[in-house]
């Protein structure tokens, strides 16, 4: 294994968190104008384009802390003709290594951690808008030093830690890099149409709001609050669309005051109209688009984030202003999406953790899981006991009450999905969760008290895989408890509710995982996956894919399997759910 690390010219205008790493790779200033290579038989710093390639093995096994990026680096390397083009490397990566045992993702980090060294990263921050010829000898001594230092802790980490990192885990890992970087296809026309609507959107907010003209800005929340002391009303606390209590004073003077209404509009179409600018930028002319989502980016859970200033997983549902989008994505020509998500694969997991034997024997006899819940804790005898009502109460209970929540948030989470109360009401609801579903409460005592006992050490779970979460440096503070779930980073609170979201969480990563090697394995391309789904893209002629594809995913893994796992594949022409 020969670790890389490549130094690239950036500046303020031109970076990779702007561009992201194809566009920016691909740009008209991409300059890779240094490279460190290390490992058995080679260890070399200097300009790229001088490099030892001869020395490396026409498909050899590359490890950089940061693959996603230098895999591309090295590809655009090659179509500059700074390395030779017949190198067809496989990459590894060793941020990704790092995060799966709980280490920090970033190589300074990771190396404190793991290593017990302590890089300087201000070398490379000083090289912000500055070419090789910018430098003096001695920061050019510096800036070689620290290239080649980079390249030995990315070797040495692999080398110490890479056997802890099970090799289905690899594959994963690697699959989600080539996958984002493969890309997915866009429909360009409906990209600019809807840019040009939100754009329209936006003009027309604007001319109802008063300061716009004089202060030349928005976005302002002293502004905001200087309006509505002038007008006689309340002032908002918050501006975040999110915020209960803007929506709150949205609702109750959007009617009376246009600015109101005006700055909601505003904020919608310019956070939307952001995003798709952002995909309009980094679209490759063959209207695909490239992306990364993070392996292990949640850390201790291990589920999938997004990255790079473009969140694949986390895009806006339905439609703002007649743009949704995601029916923006669509699949290649000649090509359809499959689409296939775990149904409700985190009730199922909690179910079978705590041994609910009696939830799951509904369960495997085909009754839905919320179904099931009403008529194990809600008083419903038989299935046609359970009305639409109560069937939307239990799903709110199941989805609400399993990690420990209380009453004040669980009547906030209850308004969310339209159903209203009071806190006496969410209170009584809360307490009647916890007295029919003794199996759970006690899986929640029974991890904190494990927790507990592991006071002033490391506090391990086994995971049904044999994966192993670890809670670091455990404390109590303020009468709670307090752990670390990356090593080095400060601790947070935990109580026998939270543990168990984790744990829970973590199995049902790691059963979506198992199910989408197997996808892969069967020769699907998977595009990208959204939480516990999905997306692969078959010939239009493929008349049998989704069954198939629905036949893995409702395959439970051989570690749990007496788990009624299901899920649910559809076709479709574009992205929807």
């Amino acid at each position: 294994m020969i670790a890389i690390d490549f130094e690239t010219f950036y500046s303020k205008d031109y970076s990779i968190k702007t561009l992201g790493a194809d566009a920016y790779c691909t740009h008209e200033e991409f300059d890779p104008y240094m490279v460190a290579l290390y490992g058995e038989g080679i260890d070399y710093v200097g300009p790229t384009d001088k490099a030892p390639w001869d020395k490396l093995d026409a498909n050899q096994q590359l490890v950089a802390h940061n693959a996603s990026f230098d895999s591309v680096v090295f590809k655009n390397a090659q179509r500059i003709g700074q390395i030779p083009s017949h190198l067809n490397p496989v990459w590894s990566c060793s941020a990704n290594l790092c995060v799966y045992i709980q280490a920090p993702r970033n190589l300074k980090g990771a190396a404190e951690q793991m290593l017990g060294v302590a890089p300087d990263k201000t070398v490379r921050d000083k090289m912000k808008g500055k070419t090789i010829a910018d430098l003096s000898e001695e920061e050019l001594k510096s800036l070689l030093e620290y290239a080649r230092f980079d390249a030995i802790y990315c070797h040495q980490l692999w080398e110490k830690y890479e056997k802890y990192w099970p090799i289905e885990e690899q594959q994963i890992a690697r699959h989600t890099m080539t996958s984002g970087q493969r890309g997915v296809y866009v429909n360009l026309n409906k990209l600019v149409a809807d840019i040009k609507r939100l754009e329209k959107k936006k003009k027309q907010a604007e001319k109802l709001i008063p300061w716009l003209e004089e202060t030349n800005t928005v976005a302002s929340l002293k502004l905001l609050k200087e309006y509505c002391e002038e007008q006689g009303i309340d002032v908002p606390t918050s501006t975040n669309q999110n915020d209960a209590d803007c929506l709150a004073w949205e609702d109750k003077y959007g009617k009376d005051y246009p600015v109101v209404g005006a700055l909601r509009d505003w904020r919608k179409s310019n956070r939307i109209m952001r995003l798709l600018e952002t995909i309009q930028l980094r679209l490759r002319p063959d209207n695909t688009l490239p992306f990364n989502l993070k392996y292990f980016g949640a850390a201790a859970t291990g589920r999938w984030s997004g990255d790079a200033g473009l969140n694949m997983q986390n895009l806006p549902r339905g439609k703002v202003f007649d743009v949704d989008v995601r029916s923006l994505f669509i699949p290649r020509p000649g090509k359809k999406f499959i689409v296939c998500d775990l149904a409700q694969i985190e009730p199922r997991c909690l179910a079978w953790i705590v041994n609910d034997t009696k939830l799951l024997h509904y369960v495997k006899k085909g009754i839905d899981i919320y179904t099931a819940h009403a008529m194990t804790t809600m008083g419903c005898a038989k299935k046609s006991d359970v009305t639409k009502e109560t069937r939307q109460l239990a799903k709110i209970r199941v989805l609400g009450l399993g990690y420990g929540c209380g009453a004040a948030r669980f009547r906030d989470l209850a308004a969310s999905w339209g159903f209203h109360m009071d806190e006496i009401k969410a209170r009584s609801i809360v307490q009647n969760y916890r007295f029919s579903n003794p199996k759970v409460t006690n899986f929640w005592e029974e991890c904190q008290r494990d927790m507990y006992a592991d006071m002033g050490r490391t506090f391990d779970v086994t995971l049904p895989n044999g994966r192993v979460i670890r809670y670091f440096n455990v404390a109590k503070k303020d009468g709670q408890l307090v752990a670390s779930t990356t090593r080095g980073e400060h601790p947070r609170y935990w109580y026998g509710g939270k543990i168990c979201e984790n744990i829970v969480q973590a199995t049902a990563r790691d059963v979506f995982t198992d199910c989408y090697r197997r996808v892969v394995d069967a020769g699907y391309e998977v595009v990208w996956t959204v939480h516990d789904e999905l997306v692969a893209e078959v010939d239009e002629s493929d008349t049998t894919a989704r069954e198939e594809i629905e036949r893995i995913m409702s395959t439970a893994p051989s570690w749990m399997a007496d788990c009624p796992v299901a899920s649910e594949a559809y076709e479709t022409n574009k992205y929807t759910k």
